[in-house]
């Protein structure tokens, strides 16, 4: 608990200095390290945790959830989006209620899902869904495993082959007889890739920067319990 404290005291410290303020600078480095010390703490950690041990008897099922969490956190921040089940027409328009839609968005688009859920094809055009189906794993894996805790039809969750070098190798999806498997240690190195790359692209001074740094201040501003303020232009939609 002192720690949430702490963080939550970081931020209202830092955020003040940024209001109206895109530009990269030594206070927003602050708030990128901020982030990547809390989801490594809260939820890459305990995963490296578990795998380290190397039980294997059905420890997936939990790394696989919690991945799933992650991928939906990284999907929001990465389009400054707020989940409300509640969301109605009146709603601002940074809140959404249909996660499908922004997880398989993300899954469509981010490039450690390149040759997952889409490729290029001719002429460097992106061709969706191939070889996997995004909203496939949403209902299947997703949420199958947030609402009954499993997973559905033809996707398992398994450790990768002794063959296979996690920390590098780039295929956590693959189909064998009949079966999709995934191997939930590939996707955590992945997942991990994905961070440093979120955290990078938060640094570029650039228009998508600039833009990307206004989303993650408001979901920071939302993770750590602060009201909407039309006050701090990250509100401002």
């Amino acid at each position: 608990m002192d720690v949430e404290l702490q963080e939550k005291s970081d931020w209202s410290k830092i955020r003040t200095t940024l209001n109206q303020s895109y530009n990269y600078d030594r206070e927003w480095e602050k708030a990128i390290n901020l982030f990547n010390k809390r989801v490594l703490r809260k939820f890459f950690a305990p995963i490296q945790l578990i795998i380290d041990q190397k039980i294997l008897k059905g420890e997936g099922f939990t790394i696989v959830t919690v991945q799933c969490a992650l991928i939906e956190m990284f999907a929001a921040f990465r389009v400054g989006e707020i989940f409300n089940h509640r969301k109605n027409s009146a709603s601002p328009l940074y809140e959404y209620k249909d996660s499908q839609n922004l997880f398989t968005n993300f899954l469509h688009s981010t490039s450690i899902f390149k040759d997952h859920f889409w490729q290029l094809g001719q002429n460097s055009k992106i061709e969706l869904d191939k070889p996997f189906i995004a909203s496939e794993f949403y209902k299947n894996v997703r949420c199958g495993l947030m609402h009954e805790a499993r997973t559905k039809r033809n996707w398992h969750i398994t450790a990768a082959p002794l063959s296979v070098k996690t920390k590098i190798d780039t295929e956590f999806l693959k189909t064998e007889s009949g079966k999709i498997k995934i191997y939930r240690t590939v996707l955590h190195y992945r997942l991990l890739d994905y961070l440093k790359q979120y955290s990078d692209n938060l640094r570029e001074d650039t228009k998508n920067g600039k833009l990307l740094r206004k989303y993650f201040a408001r979901k920071l501003d939302h993770l750590f319990d602060f009201n909407p303020d039309q006050n701090f232009d990250w509100w401002i939609v």
